[in-house]
């Protein structure tokens, strides 16, 4: 359960953020990745080979499970991020390409890999019809040690991905029948099951949902008033399915209108996550967020917050040095309480 939301009606503030929702303990750092780095995906075994690139633009990003290449989520130097979020309709193959023109890349390298090599949402579009992707099983990550909780080596991951970048533009890529599915997003706003297409139908069962609070009526002689402040948004869901965290979400990136700057932008798009995030516990399966990002795509700052900490640490990729190519890569931890 994540959910992966842009502001986009703050026209001059291009910030987007996300929750992190999982149930198995992630242990993420923050991956600090200057250019120049080469990267290999995850070899295939066949006579199709395996993508290889030297990422031209620097990132940070939040890895997973000990695997410092995953990118679940990250911002590079371009002001493009990506987040990647479960999605269970996803059908890719989990065997490699035997055949096929292009190398292959399998989907658990694909932060990393559109990180280092775009810097817009079309460039994230021209990048797939190059590749042959595939979803390795999670057997080949951990092949000298034990998988983590709930895998099993035939596990795969189950991803589609929300891609924003500093120009405004909003992108969704799901992977179904083996093949991207690319869709603009310009409510800006992505969460789970079912597909995306799916999600901008069921929007037109609340298109009654507004700021303003609704004037009396008449009711055959009695004027009966709203309830209060927030009437107009009678209605709106408030579980934590993935349909219903879209509607809120959209909701929350359709009422957000202004922001005086920067830093009040980077605070609506928290409180706006605080509205869709998981509690621990109220999930039965577990799952809870453990952690929260805002990417400032303008400034490059990417902000993280952890479930257990009130800290906010904000990471300037300049500062860090994710954007020069003399600078080392290396691990952050993440904050904790």
């Amino acid at each position: 359960m994540c959910t992966d939301l842009r502001l986009v009606q703050l026209g001059q503030h291009h910030v987007s953020a996300r929750t992190m929702d999982f149930a198995v303990e992630l242990g993420s750092r923050l991956q600090v990745v200057p250019p120049g780095q080469s990267w290999q995906a995850t070899p295939t075994g066949t006579a199709v080979e395996a993508l290889r690139w030297t990422n031209a633009h620097g990132y940070v990003a939040v890895d997973a499970l000990g695997l410092d290449w995953v990118a679940c989520d990250g911002l590079n130097d371009a002001g493009l991020s990506i987040g990647t979020l479960w999605l269970p309709e996803t059908g890719l193959p989990a065997d490699p390409p035997a055949a096929g023109a292009g190398p292959a890349v399998d989907l658990v390298h694909f932060g990393s890999w559109i990180l280092g090599t775009c810097a817009t949402v079309q460039d994230v579009r021209e990048a797939f019809a190059r590749v042959q992707p595939w979803n390795a099983q999670v057997g080949r990550f951990w092949p000298d040690r034990p998988l983590p909780a709930s895998f099993t080596g035939d596990s795969t991951l189950p991803l589609h991905l929300a891609v924003h970048d500093a120009r405004g533009g909003d992108l969704v890529v799901e992977f179904l029948d083996g093949v991207p599915v690319f869709h603009d997003n310009p409510g800006g706003v992505l969460t789970n099951s079912p597909t995306f297409d799916w999600h901008t139908t069921n929007l037109r069962n609340f298109v009654n949902l507004t700021s303003t609070d609704p004037a009396p009526v008449n009711l055959m002689g009695t004027t009966v008033d709203s309830t209060g402040n927030g009437s107009g948004l009678l209605g709106l869901p408030g579980d934590v399915t993935p349909p219903s965290r879209f509607v809120r979400a959209t909701m929350l990136a359709a009422v957000s209108t202004e922001a005086k700057d920067a830093h009040a932008a980077v605070n609506q798009a928290f409180h706006a996550l605080d509205l869709v995030h998981v509690p621990r516990q109220v999930a039965a399966s577990g799952d809870y967020t453990q952690w929260y990002v805002a990417r400032d795509h303008d400034r490059l700052i990417y902000f993280v917050r952890t479930y257990d900490s009130w800290e906010t640490a904000a990471h300037d990729l300049r500062q860090l040095g994710a954007c020069d190519p003399g600078s080392a890569r290396r691990s952050l931890p993440l904050a904790s309480c």
